[in-house]
């Protein structure tokens, strides 16, 4: 593999063939915002590798997250793989001067030639909005979404470049006391909500259809004083309370202070902690002292069902292990129970799906599941993973809530 590069805007080219990238520095605008400048990138002689230098400022002096992506067309979209990355990259990076990243683009995109290529380097600080009790504040921003390793079902493909909106989101699963306090909440108040199975007292929430699962997040939003976010009406006038109605995002009040599913790409995004492209949350391995799955180990499995409890990974867990929530302070995002999406699920969304903020298909019969569960196979636990139902299916079925900001 060679290198054509431009640097910034000047007339400075050199052909070597297989490969054009242009690098050009991105910032991203937030409150206090980092700056990302001084992009250079060259192709390291002899290798496959292609070292890339930039420089990142922030007036507040935050750790940054820093992100690299690949356009295959002047950058509209950022799809080309661009996985194998090491150096001054992901989470926790000082602000500075000569920070160095390696691309392994012989690993990640070996013998493609496209003369229309783009790198942006995107710089996340710490300043965010101070989250709800209970909540994790997850940054605006892009991610790869999908099976960066093609050893899924290809439902789980092409691997896209996706634009979310901040947002809020449960840094636990919903637990039984949480859903029974709303349930009778709710109750009270013209709700009509069912279901609901519990391993024990502190453990989450499963056995919940998606209806319930809708109705139970207007009941919280109106029992703690916030606009509900589901309807079932296109006018946004009648609060989703009884029945099985299968609302549309058109009937969703999308700008709502209530409580909502994530869709599928907040919960992939939410899930990804802030690291591009691995396995799962933390990386791309996994044992028993990092969540709870099938033959994972650990002492609840005489349980029925085989839960362990809401923050039961925080460092104390058997075997022993170290504190696993996630990039975004989440814990749970896979294994223990699966979690119910806003999406409508298509096999083939990913190939129409809409790059900022996507929502699923129109319609369809099953929504989306998310994350696997106690009795899930390690296959089925990385967060690229997809799963779906019937929303009246009930079964190890949990969830946790987003909101906007």
């Amino acid at each position: 593999m060679h290198v054509l590069f431009h640097q910034s805007a000047s007339a400075m080219n050199k052909t070597v063939s297989a490969l054009a990238i242009l690098f050009m520095p991105i910032g991203l605008l937030m409150a206090a915002a980092p700056v990302v400048s001084n992009v250079t990138a060259s192709q390291r002689s002899g290798t496959k590798l292609v070292d890339i230098y930039y420089s990142v400022s922030d007036v507040d002096g935050d750790a940054q997250n820093i992100q690299v992506q690949v356009s295959a067309d002047g950058g509209l979209t950022y799809t080309i793989p661009c996985i194998t990355l090491s150096g001054h990259v992901g989470a926790g990076i000082a602000p500075g001067t000569g920070k160095h990243i390696v691309w392994d683009a012989g690993a990640d995109w070996d013998g493609q030639f496209v003369a229309t290529t783009k790198v942006r380097v995107t710089a996340y600080d710490g300043s965010t909005p101070v989250p709800p009790p209970g909540m994790a504040y997850i940054p605006a921003g892009p991610f790869q979404m999908g099976d960066s390793f093609n050893e899924g079902s290809t439902d789980q493909l092409p691997l896209h470049n996706v634009q979310v909106d901040a947002f809020f989101m449960d840094r636990f699963e919903v637990s039984k006391e949480l859903w029974q306090s709303v349930q009778t909440w709710g109750a009270a108040n013209g709700y009509n909500i069912s279901g609901g199975s519990f391993a024990a007292n502190g453990h989450p929430v499963n056995l919940i259809n998606w209806y319930d699962v809708a109705k139970w997040c207007n009941a919280r939003s109106e029992k703690e004083g916030h606009t509900p976010c589901y309807y079932t009406d296109t006018a946004q006038t009648l609060v989703y309370r009884t029945g099985n109605v299968d609302i549309t995002s058109e009937m969703v009040k999308w700008n709502a202070s209530g409580y909502r599913l994530p869709t599928e790409a907040e919960w992939e995004k939410a899930a990804r902690g802030g690291i591009q492209s691995q396995r799962y949350p933390w990386g791309n391995t996994i044992t028993g002292s990092q969540a709870n799955y099938s033959g994972s180990g650990d002492p609840f499995n005489t349980n029925n069902p085989q839960t362990t409890p809401i923050g039961y990974f925080n460092g104390n867990q058997v075997p022993a292990g170290v504190d696993m929530a996630n990039g975004y302070g989440l814990y749970d995002m896979v294994g223990n129970v699966l979690e119910w999406c806003w999406d409508w699920y298509g096999n083939t969304y990913y190939g129409v799906s809409q790059n900022t903020n996507p929502r699923g298909p129109i319609l369809g019969t099953h929504r989306v599941l998310r994350g696997g569960a106690w009795n899930t196979q390690v296959s089925e636990l990385r967060c690229a993973n997809r799963g779906y139902n019937t929303p009246s299916f009930t079964s190890y079925y949990g969830f946790r809530c987003a909101r906007g900001l």
